[in-house]
């Protein structure tokens, strides 16, 4: 057993002895408060959350004596050289004797010899530091910091009876009281990590809009870590019915036939790539369209990206039909690394291509795509020049009246939450 290590040991069975005391008079000795009895000390004092060392001083001395270093050296083991103690410990140092002057004299030494150990002007102390990103997932970082020490010297005669005793049974004359605390917000600052967006936001297009919760799209708790640069997020929507069937195109899928009736392009300068994070990412954005009637009663959906190991494709997300007073709404939830083109639209079988789309005699006409070994055109022209549609497609297109205005201006982001699943 090597000279710390004793230390240590004689430390916490002294400490031990000394909180079972009544009224007794102060004896120098490392303390736990705690509300009952320690059986073990030793154990308790395996990254305490909070503990004390009591220095009893002789007549007028300014400084500690040889076995009051020994104590000391037993503090610092726990507190500064345990690099596997989590706790990030602010110091309160307290003096109290006839004098005022006398205790901060001893304050000052006892700040001292913690500066001189960590080999500079004030404590310093590493601390493994457990952090969450919301990519990366938890890890440990090693934080260096420098010891919030809060040093207070007393004349215990201008302090009433109740200040004059530790824990109510240790007198406190002529003593210096180190009290040893886990704080995080003192040592690290109460704003740890960051969040982007840093709070909630709504994003509008004309039509569409974007809800991100706090963090969406990137966070970090519980560390200094410095944040990216505000986030640069905005929506390009393709949500009026003539500029979509004019440049009609599926929504792309190997095996299924997804009918687009509108989509929306989310651009953002923070994205993230499939397999770039080490843990799912939460759906925490939500997406919203305008939608009419018509549209909801034929099970219009919300189409966004799915990776998997095979590659990606479009998958229909869980859409809600949202309440309003105002405009009928759907809305799905997606996370970051979908931040790319939503749309919305049908799935449907090979036989009801027909249904939906004109098919082409040649593929040179304008606006025609090619599904299932043939051409077609989402529209023609009547011998007037206006637009004719097949009526299933119809339906599910977004047509209004030009004075409909459905954006919800007023409408409080709480309102972006689940509703009725569109079945």
């Amino acid at each position: 057993m090597n000279r710390s290590t004793k230390i240590l040991v004689l430390a916490l069975s002294l400490g031990c002895a000394l909180f079972s005391c009544q009224r007794a008079q102060c004896q120098t000795g490392i303390y736990i408060p705690s509300a009952k009895p320690i059986k073990n000390m030793q154990k308790a004092m395996e990254h305490p959350d909070m503990f004390c060392l009591l220095i009893k001083y002789s007549g007028s001395a300014t400084t500690y004596g040889i076995n009051d270093l020994d104590w000391l050296d037993s503090v610092y083991r726990v507190a500064f050289a345990d690099r596997t103690n989590p706790k990030l410990y602010a110091i309160t140092i307290e003096g109290y004797s006839s004098s005022e002057a006398l205790s901060e004299e001893r304050v000052n030494h006892i700040y001292n010899y913690f500066a001189n150990r960590c080999y500079a002007p004030f404590p310093i102390r590493y601390a493994p530091n457990p952090i969450h990103c919301s990519c990366h997932g938890d890890t440990i970082e090693t934080v260096r910091y420098e010891v919030p020490v809060t040093r207070k010297a007393y004349n215990v005669r201008d302090l009433p009876e109740s200040r004059r005793a530790f824990t109510n049974n240790i007198r406190l004359d002529n003593c210096v009281l180190i009290t040893l605390k886990n704080d995080p917000d003192a040592c690290l600052g109460a704003a740890r990590g960051c969040m982007v967006p840093s709070r909630d936001t709504t994003v509008r297009g004309y039509y569409a809009s974007v809800f991100m919760k706090r963090g969406a799209l990137y966070n970090v708790i519980e560390t200094k870590d410095s944040c990216p640069a505000d986030v640069q997020f905005s929506i390009e929507e393709h949500l009026e019915y003539k500029p979509i069937v004019e440049d009609y195109f599926l929504v792309p899928h190997r095996k299924q036939i997804i009918v687009q009736v509108g989509y929306i392009v989310l651009h953002s300068s923070i994205n993230r790539k499939y397999g770039e994070c080490k843990e799912t990412l939460p759906d925490s954005i939500y997406v919203r369209f305008p939608v009419t009637q018509e549209q909801l009663d034929n099970k219009i959906r919300i189409f966004g990206k799915k990776y998997s190991e095979k590659g990606m494709e479009y998958k229909a997300l869980t859409t809600k039909k949202m309440p309003s007073k105002i405009s009928l709404s759907v809305q799905a939830a997606v996370n970051v690394m979908q931040l790319d083109t939503i749309f919305l639209g049908k799935r449907i079988q090979p036989n009801e291509l027909s249904d939906y789309f004109y098919e082409c005699k040649t593929d040179m006409e304008d606006g025609s795509f090619a599904a299932d070994g043939k051409h077609w055109k989402a529209y023609r022209l009547d011998r007037h020049g206006e637009y004719e549609i097949k009526k299933p497609l119809r339906a599910l297109m977004r047509i209004v009246e030009d004075e409909v205005d459905e954006i919800e201006e007023q409408e409080s982001d709480s309102r972006y939450k689940d509703d009725e699943a569109i079945e």
